[in-house]
């Protein structure tokens, strides 16, 4: 069984008593990778095709092999290599042919001419894309969306009335105008300046509202919008789409002594990510001039549907250009639809300009306050389409009741409605009571949430929590959660005060002060956790601060002083822990008993992340995703003698992690990272460094632990740690048609640890397949529910083949799962 395991992880692999590994990239002269590429070694039968990243693998012994490589619309490369004794990594690129007919043999499918009109535009796409040079531009942006959630709810309760003059507020629509000025060099040196942002309605889920959202650029090999889809999608204007499209001529029109074609595109069987639409083709210069191209469900996390459509123009008899493109899509449960449209308008270009070295960094968006106090004077100056007559009713209601939500009177108004009790909220909602004007809101727990299952038993609690911000988006909050056991008629609690006072550079404070039942490990296997062994009572005061020094760097210090006291003279219910050795099959044990001590601690980390691309608001820094990995180091200090304190030790650990989008074969994330106490002059149990045995029947985060450990133990000295896990997104499966119609997807990964200092060399794989579902009860959230095999191989413990399961929910603001 674990070989059948690791034959799922290893698909590429032909020849298993091959020695040496001869692998690489194909890519043409502007680096992109060319997807089904044919490689042949000379001499033999062993002949392949390039996966979607253009990548090739080969498994030879050493010798001299002649590698051929041959790709319609470029020439054939012959290239001769020596494996000897090693693993060779070998890239090959490749010359794109001349645009003479007579270079090319077309072999059509059939009589129609569609996929000979494509192949035109690719040989000229070179020159189309590089006439413009660098350029700048103004862009408008008209973000819509309409929500019917409200539209049933309405006929059952009373209307809200604004406050200006009893009128029912506008249907449920959300928009926001944005207009910028964009400075483009390349696909990763380009800066947009937003002049004017106007927003009406709930616009968090609006698409497109900046141009760092992606770029729908057909003339690329691969069209990489991370907003859409972490998957980017093959374009049909490449010879690699050749292979993966089928085409075909849906109209002809005749205009003076040129041509205009429509082409119909059509997936094939080669490609998991491609397109179905038409593409509009002139040619006179071999151009496109339209496209209407919808993306598939299956790599779209958000939507059930989206479509683009795209308008070329001639600019200044010297390029042509992307004047126009609107996007359309919407997301669909049984009680609720979103229908969204966003349209963008590219004017005002300024082709072949020269762009300092230093000009584009790693900001690549900012606007000023300024850009959100725009009049209708403005808009209507910018705007380059007419509004429809609900944009206009919301932009009217809006701008009349501009000056009165910031009024007493409305806010009371507003404050009325929310802090009013009902049921639901007394029972297991929780009561909100809003104090807009003064940007307070209090939270009152419900009379579910104030009974709770500790380790003395049942206790009553009162979790609260205070938040306060300002207009300047600084925010302070304080959470408490006061406690009564009943059993051992004990008082827990925990308070913590936190203050953001920089939200651009991500500065804050906070204090806590903490008396609860806290688990030796916390992070350890949920089964563990159910064991009265893991516990002991702490009271603690701590504290901490963070900020961003300069971009990509950031430093967090905490501080905290626990009095640590035994559990082991506390009671328990005799029934609860016969359920609990039942689950367990063993005893759940008694709570460690230990002479109450002291410790103070002193924790840094340092983490960086260089190049961090980032958007400057007027208030606050939005974090995009860096392409270089974070590098981290962490140091933890157990002060001797100052305040009492009786643990002595330091702990440092250094570590690196990135996320990775891989193109068409998915998308990675790594751990790696090693750790050692360097001074254990007095540790205790409770400050060891744990490492965590696999949970029974559940998948765990893989980043963060292993699958298949058969234990939790603890290190002292070096040691060394690893994480891979790779999401397909049916990059595999999607190739069988059963499989891709059911909406299944791949995912693999590994670790490793080595521990020295227990003799300890692990390593782990696992594989599973994943399915997204619609949350019933939630509004347009989805989750993946997956099923995973796991299997390890260990110097210390046999683990035979595992099988679990997770579930995984998808994060809209970091636009990933987790």
């Amino acid at each position: 069984m674990k070989l059948l395991l690791f034959s799922l992880l290893l698909p590429c692999c032909q020849y298993a008593a091959a020695q040496y590994r001869l692998h690489g990239k194909i890519t043409n002269t502007r680096l992109e990778p060319l997807a089904f590429a044919s490689m042949q070694l000379k001499g033999s039968r062993t002949g392949i095709l390039t996966k979607e990243d253009g990548s090739y693998s080969f498994e030879v012994n050493s010798g001299i092999y002649e590698v051929i490589v041959s790709m319609i619309g470029y020439r054939t490369r012959s290239i001769k290599v020596v494996v000897n004794k090693q693993s060779i990594e070998h890239s090959i690129i490749m010359e794109e042919m001349d645009n003479n007919l007579s270079n090319v043999t077309v072999i059509s499918r059939s009589k129609d001419k569609a996929e000979e009109y494509i192949r035109q535009v690719i040989r000229n796409k070179d020159a189309i894309q590089s006439a413009s040079g660098a350029f700048s531009c103004n862009v408008y942006i008209k973000a819509v969306q309409e929500d019917s959630i409200t539209s049933k709810k309405r006929k059952k309760k009373e209307i809200i009335k604004d406050s200006i003059n009893r009128k029912p507020l506008p249907p449920p629509l959300s928009m926001s105008e944005i207009y910028l000025r964009l400075d483009y060099e390349s696909a990763t040196r380009f800066k947009e300046e937003r002049t004017g942002v106007t927003k009406r309605g709930n616009t968090s889920n609006l698409f497109y509202l900046s141009t760092t959202q992606g770029r729908f650029n057909f003339y690329d090999n691969l069209v990489k919008v991370p907003a859409l889809s972490v998957t980017p999608f093959l374009s049909p204007i490449s010879y690699s789409g050749l292979l993966a499209y089928k085409y075909k001529t849906l109209k002809i029109e005749k205009k003076g002594n040129h041509h205009i074609y429509t082409i119909g595109i059509k997936p094939g069987s080669l490609s998991n990510a491609t397109v179905t639409g038409e593409i509009v083709i002139d040619d006179s210069a071999w151009v496109i001039l339209k496209t209407k191209l919808s993306f598939p469900k299956y790599h779209l996390p958000e939507y059930d549907f989206f479509e683009v459509e795209q308008s070329y123009d001639f600019v200044d008899n010297a390029a042509w250009m992307l004047t126009k493109q609107v996007f359309t899509y919407y997301s669909n449960t049984k009680k609720r639809k979103a229908f969204g449209t966003t349209s963008v308008t590219f004017k005002d270009f300024e082709l072949n300009k020269k762009f300092d070295k230093k000009y584009f960094g790693p900001e690549v968006s900012a606007a000023t306050r300024e850009a959100y106090l725009r009049d209708s004077t403005f808009w209507s100056s910018v705007r380059t389409e007419p509004l429809s007559e609900k944009e206009v009713k919301l932009i009217q209601y809006t701008d009349s009741v501009r000056a009165v939500i910031n009024s007493k009177a409305y806010k009371d108004s507003i404050d009325k409605v929310t802090n009013k009790a009902n049921w639901k909220n007394i029972l297991y909602k929780g009561q909100t009571l809003s104090y807009h004007e003064k940007g307070i809101r209090y939270i009152l727990p419900s009379m579910a949430s104030t009974i709770a299952f500790s380790f003395g038993g049942f206790r009553t609690q009162l979790p609260l929590m205070f938040y306060k911000t300002d207009s300047l988006r600084k925010t302070i909050s304080l959470n408490t959660n006061i406690s009564y056991g009943y059993l051992n008629r004990d008082i827990n609690g925990s308070i913590r005060l936190t203050r953001k006072y920089n939200p651009f550079n991500q500065g804050s404070y906070s204090i806590n002060f903490t008396r609860d039942f806290v688990a030796i490990f916390s992070g350890d296997a949920w089964i563990n956790q159910l064991k009265r062994s893991n516990y002991y009572l702490d009271n603690a005061i701590g504290g901490g601060w963070s900020r961003e020094i300069i971009n990509g760097l950031f430093i967090k210090a905490n501080f905290s002083m626990s009095l640590r006291r035994s559990l082991a003279d506390y009671k328990t219910y005799s029934i609860v822990d016969s359920a609990f050795q039942e689950v367990l099959q063993e005893p759940t044990g008694n709570a460690p008993s230990f002479e109450p001590y002291n410790a103070l601690y002193g924790d840094v980390e340092i983490s960086y992340t260089p190049f961090q691309p980032y958007i400057r608001e007027p208030l606050e820094k939005i974090i995009l995703e860096p392409k270089w990995p974070t590098f981290y180091t962490q140091w933890r200090k157990g002060i001797p003698r100052l305040l009492g304190s009786d643990v002595n030790f330091d702990y440092n650990e250094f570590g690196i992690r990135q996320h990775l989008r891989m193109g068409l074969v998915g998308n990675a994330q790594y751990t790696i990272k090693t750790g050692s106490f360097l001074n254990t002059k007095d540790v205790r149990l409770i400050d060891y460094k744990w490492q965590r045995r696999g949970d029974p029947i559940l998948f765990m985060n893989p980043n963060e632990a292993f699958q298949s450990m058969d234990s939790t133990f603890a290190v002292f000295k070096r040691f060394y740690e690893g994480h891979y896990f790779h999401e397909f997104n049916g990059a595999i499966l999607n190739k069988i048609p059963l499989f891709k119609k059911i909406g299944l997807r791949e995912v693999a990964g590994a670790g490793f640890l080595i521990a020295p200092e227990r003799n300890l060399r692990y390593a782990e794989a696992f594989a599973g397949v994943e399915r997204v579902f619609k949350l019933p009860f939630q509004n347009f959230q989805k989750v993946k529910i997956g099923v995973y095999a796991s299997s390890a191989f260990a110097n210390q413990f046999q683990s035979p083949l595992q099988f679990k399961i997770g579930i995984t929910s998808w994060d809209t603001f970091g636009n990933r799962w987790r």
